[in-house]
Parts: C-alpha cells; sequence; structure tokens
C-alpha cells in the first residue's frame, strides 16, 4: 500500500487556443474530410500511429492541424473564407470514460480509453489524453439551432470524433492533459538517495570489499510515496517508483544502472574494491518512473523517467601498513 504525504499546490493552466486555417470551409457533420490513400491500422491497434495526408495521426483521432481548421466554423471567425455563410458551429470535449455527451455527466477522469490512443507519442503527436470532440449548430449569434437554422432552448451535440490535442480544440474549456501530469512529475520533489557502506565511520581499506546500501531519507518523495497538488480544478496524485539506481564509487567507475538496493556485510549484492588510497566521493543516483491518477481514479502509468543525483557521502580509502610493536 503507498504511504501518502500530501503537499497542496495549484496550478492553474490556461487554455490553449492556437488558429490556424485559410480557405473554405464546409459543414463537416455533412461531409466528411477526405482521406489519403493511407489505410488506417486494424482497429485492434489502438496505440498504432499512420502517415495520412503528409500528417503523422493516431489511428482514428483527428491531428492537430484538423482540430485547429474547426475554428474557421466558429461564429465570427476572422480564419472564414469571405463568401463563408455556415453553418456555424460551437465545440466542445469531454473525456473518452464515459461518452456522455457535454454536461453534468462528462467526466475528466483519466482511463486507459483515454490514455491508449495517445500511448507512445511525442509531444508533436499528441501527449492527450485522448477527448470527444462534440459540435454543436448555432447561428452567428452563437444561440443554438436546429438543422433548419430556427432557435432552439439547448444545443444538440453531434459527436464529431477524438484527438490527442485537447487544448487546440477551439472554444473548448482547459483540459488536464499528459502534458501537464509529465511537467508536475518532473517537478516533483523527488528524495535524494543516501549511502551507506560498510566498513563503517567513513573509512575502508584497499583491496577490501566494501558493501554499499541505498537508503532513503526522510526529506523527499520516495517510491510508493503519494505527492498530491490540483492541476485545472482536479486533485492529482504523482506516485514515484524505483527503476533503477547507479552506484558511483568516486574513484571513476560505477555500478548500473541496476535494480537493487544493495545491502551490509555479507549479503549486500553491491561491493567494489578500491586498487589505491584515495579520499573519493561516493553517491548514488536513482531513476524514477511514476504513476498518477486523477480525482481517486486507476493508478496509470507515466510516460519517462526521471534520474535524480544521490547525496555525496565522503569516503576515505587508506592503505593498510604492517608495523612490528616492541612488547
Amino acid at each position: 500500500m503507498a504511504h501518502v504525504r500530501h503537499r497542496a499546490r495549484v496550478l492553474m493552466a490556461s487554455a490553449v487556443t492556437s488558429l490556424m486555417f485559410l480557405g473554405g470551409a464546409q459543414d463537416a457533420l455533412a461531409r466528411p474530410r477526405t482521406e489519403s490513400s493511407a489505410t488506417p491500422p486494424p482497429v485492434t491497434d489502438l496505440g498504432a500511429q499512420y502517415v495520412a495526408n503528409d500528417e503523422i495521426r493516431t489511428r482514428g483521432g483527428m491531428s492537430k492541424s484538423a482540430v485547429q481548421n474547426l475554428a474557421a466554423q466558429r461564429p465570427g471567425s476572422l480564419l472564414a473564407a469571405p463568401e463563408f455563410a455556415g453553418p456555424w458551429f460551437t465545440f466542445a470535449t469531454t473525456s473518452r470514460c464515459n461518452d456522455a455527451p457535454p454536461g453534468p455527466r462528462s467526466t475528466d477522469n483519466f482511463c486507459d480509453r483515454a490514455t491508449i490512443p495517445c500511448e507512445g507519442n511525442t509531444d508533436p503527436e499528441g501527449l492527450g489524453p485522448a477527448v470527444n470532440i462534440w459540435a454543436a449548430r448555432v447561428d452567428q449569434a452563437d444561440n443554438p439551432v436546429d438543422l433548419a437554422g430556427n432557435q432552439i432552448p439547448a444545443p444538440v451535440w453531434v459527436l464529431r470524433g477524438y484527438t490527442c490535442f485537447p487544448n487546440y480544440v477551439p472554444g473548448a474549456a482547459p483540459t488536464l492533459t499528459m502534458a501537464q501530469v509529465i511537467e508536475q512529475f518532473r517537478d516533483t520533489a523527488f528524495a535524494k538517495a543516501t549511502a551507506a557502506v560498510q566498513p563503517v565511520k567513513g573509512t575502508t581499506l584497499v583491496n577490501l570489499p566494501t558493501y554499499y546500501e541505498l537508503q532513503w531519507p526522510v526529506e523527499g518523495f520516495q517510491p510508493d510515496e503519494v505527492d498530491t497538488t490540483t492541476l485545472v480544478g482536479h486533485r492529482v496524485q504523482i506516485k514515484p517508483t524505483f527503476q533503477s539506481a547507479t552506484y558511483v564509487y568516486g574513484d571513476g567507475t560505477t555500478s548500473g544502472p541496476v535494480a537493487t538496493l544493495g545491502g551490509p556485510y555479507p549479503i549486500g549484492d553491491v561491493v567494489h574494491t578500491y586498487g589505491q588510497p584515495a579520499d573519493v566521493q561516493v553517491r548514488i543516483d536513482v531513476t524514477y518512473g511514476g504513476q498518477f491518477s486523477v480525482d481517486g481514479g486507476d493508478w496509470i502509468d507515466i510516460p519517462g523517467t526521471a534520474t535524480v543525483e544521490g547525496t555525496p557521502f565522503a569516503l576515505r580509502v587508506a592503505e593498510a601498513r604492517a608495523q612490528l610493536v616492541t612488547r
């Protein structure tokens, strides 16, 4: 079970609106965009990439440029062609976790269905999470209308597709993104490992096996401790995980990365023998992975790792000398 230490931090993320589109717009609900001859991977391959119209796409998801192009269909858009007279649309996004349309039933919780389509993507390909894009017809005053253009009490939302670029959907509310989670993970105050060395008292001998053990300090978040923060109105928990350690002996040699914490004499499995006298700085560098949870949801792996340099430990390597003593 994870040990929990809460630390409140609030990061207000602003909506990212990048609008790029020149040329005529058309009713995408009635006439969907035609792709090139590129064939998407099978439906079962939810994380695969393919190329269409010289763009890298996630299978089934709308590309960044396609999402940005939606802005030309917004009322008052400066990006629409001068002769464009509608139809106009307003847009919204929701999580793919329950497929609910915009409204009280929609949720921003991360889940496999929201993360798998963007899994393995680089930042230019969209880190996600995947969100559903909804469109509703409006007039030029942004009032909801039906297909005939008559005003109606509430918008009628139609699912347009999904994308791994949630904050580029024009007019959509700010969304918690994987990029923000990754940034928060990297900003975590990770525990800086300390080295316990035997022989003790900071001195060892030339040609004597020296044992090393990784220990966690009180300060910082060590593996399985939970750092809690608030991002875009959501309670986000970050839990570091231990990936590997690199033992730096101070004489120009290292061991690792290895997935062991070492140990004391005689059971420890990280042992080094110094060949000559020296005063060295020993340390243990740790590579952390991580998981996160949103609003108490499932734990999800965070892409990437973070390597944290350990706290140096001064070690003297002495040379034993025999000496005759008169009794």
